[in-house]
């Protein structure tokens, strides 16, 4: 009797019963497994999510640095050539195409008056139904405060378990945004405006 054998053999006496349960773990894990991957899956997109909203912001950050010392107004940049600016900075985490909105604006004299005309970041890009919300581009000039939000929507790989991050399109897409308040500096007062397209 070979090995295997002698071994089960002590098996069945020693329990008094044998039993093959292997079609057991197929069915448990048919069970289980679906809710696991699941689970990895939101875990996985929330992580993305919240690390593309950290890329956003910095690239915002950087971005505004080019308005804030002049940059951008000496060389008369444009809404789409600032925004071009803003995704190579964000590299290959970010998809530009439609998905990027930039609204700034330098219509106040005072950080108090500019916080009561820039808009929410949920109302920059496009609305629920495809049109687009109010815009605006204007680096201003030496001195002046700024705000710029530039936003990103984030269509859920996984819908309906991650509808509750969603806050724009009934909850099936996330807006997310980088926002910068800043005031410029001091510049030389010659320096152009940028260009309004």
């Amino acid at each position: 009797m070979s090995m295997l054998g002698r071994l089960r053999a002590k098996f069945v006496r020693s329990t008094g019963r044998f039993s093959d349960d292997s079609g057991a773990t197929a069915i448990e894990f048919a069970m289980v497994g679906p809710l696991f991957f699941l689970m990895i899956g939101c875990i996985l997109e929330t992580g993305l999510m919240l690390f593309t909203e950290y890329v956003l912001q910095t690239s915002a950050q950087e971005a505004a640095r080019l308005v804030r010392t002049g940059q951008a107004q000496n060389a008369q940049l444009t809404l789409s050539q600032f925004k071009s600016k803003l995704c190579n900075l964000a590299g290959i985490i970010i998809d530009c195409n439609g998905k990027v909105t930039v609204y700034m604006t330098s219509t106040a004299s005072s950080f108090q008056t500019l916080n009561g005309a820039v808009p929410s970041y949920l109302n920059v890009g496009t609305k629920d139904d495809g049109s687009p919300n109010p815009s605006s581009y204007s680096c201003g000039g030496p001195s002046t405060p700024i705000a710029l939000i530039a936003t990103y929507d984030w269509d859920f790989v996984i819908p309906y378990f991650m509808d509750f991050f969603g806050n724009i399109k009934n909850g099936k897409t996330r807006r997310m945004a980088g926002v910068m308040v800043f005031k410029n500096e001091p510049f030389p007062g010659t320096t152009k405006a940028c260009a309004a397209s």
